[in-house]
């Protein structure tokens, strides 16, 4: 394929995923929920409370493709300086609006494509932790998405860089072809597939971004640990860790261990094999979602 068709092809990914969030945001939430700043901290999922106490008050943290803002909204309750950019128009808008309502001055919020170096030049500063937490597999080139907002990261600053994982992600595939083919209009078994992944449907907004963002997007890719480590070597980030843990017989927790704080060795073309065939299984609740975590090291 020459090159003009795969920007073609790239552009038009890029369109129908804008699209997409512009109709259906994620997280999807209703404003009404957040009348105080409160409200934000009670709201925040737990792994949003582990990366709060995980990242200094005095960091500066930019979230990559922050969608409706909740997460960089809650994490800079407690910080001077933190960014939510996204490409989608409907999704800052609602992010926007939290910001106005709750008065939160040190969020700031911008609209950027990731895949278009100019853009994410123009934000023009660089930050101590960048998150990037389940974008990349939605855009129509992942690595080149990686190399522009790795820019954006400070020598020996951290990124979380989350991702579908090839291997993790076929049971939750296996279930998206079942829900649009022999159970496409069964509400009972829409909702039992939901519950597999976040046990309550009767947050019935958080069930309906679920939804839409597991079995209806436009878009998806997955990646291989093994592909993922090599974005991080060819850009000089030393890995740290793995949520699920690339080690075998590890049962550390992160609520106590904090993240960002263990240095494990790369896991060997063997480990990585069996941990991944191990998250068939094990990541079917996440739909094959994991996180590797790194620090520049530039």
């Amino acid at each position: 394929m020459s090159a003009k068709l795969v920007n073609l092809k790239i552009n038009e990914i890029g369109r129908e995923v804008r699209l997409f969030y512009n109709k259906t945001p994620f997280p999807d939430y209703d404003l009404q929920r957040f009348n105080t700043k409160e409200d934000l901290r009670l709201a925040a999922y737990p792994f949003a409370k582990i990366l709060d106490q995980s990242i200094p008050e005095i960091a500066s943290v930019i979230d990559v493709g922050t969608g409706t803002g909740q997460l960089s909204a809650f994490l800079s309750l407690r910080r001077k300086e933190v960014w939510g950019i996204d490409f989608s128009e409907g999704q800052l808008n609602k992010a926007d609006s939290l910001k106005q309502k709750l008065g939160l001055k040190s969020w700031t919020i911008q609209k950027v494509d990731i895949l278009d170096h100019e853009q994410v030049q123009s934000i023009g500063k660089q930050f101590d932790y960048l998150l990037c937490l389940g974008v990349l597999h939605h855009t129509g080139n992942p690595y080149d998405a990686f190399k522009n907002i790795i820019k954006l990261l400070k020598p020996n600053g951290y990124i979380a860089l989350g991702l579908y994982n090839t291997f993790g992600r076929i049971p939750l595939n296996i279930r998206q072809f079942l829900a649009r083919t022999v159970f496409k209009n069964n509400q009972a078994v829409k909702d039992m597939f939901i519950r597999m992944q976040i046990g309550d449907v009767e947050d019935k907004d958080r069930a309906r971004g679920w939804w839409n963002d597991q079995y209806c997007h436009p878009h998806e890719s997955t990646h291989t640990v093994g592909e993922a480590l090599s974005w991080f070597k060819k850009n000089k980030i030393r890995f740290l860790e793995c949520v699920p843990s690339l080690m075998f017989f590890d049962n550390s927790i992160m609520e106590v261990k904090g993240i960002w704080n263990t240095s494990e060795k790369t896991p060997s073309l063997f480990t990585r094999t069996v941990k991944q065939l191990q998250w068939i299984s094990a990541t079917n609740r996440e739909g094959g979602y994991y996180i590797l975590f790194g620090r520049r090291m530039e």
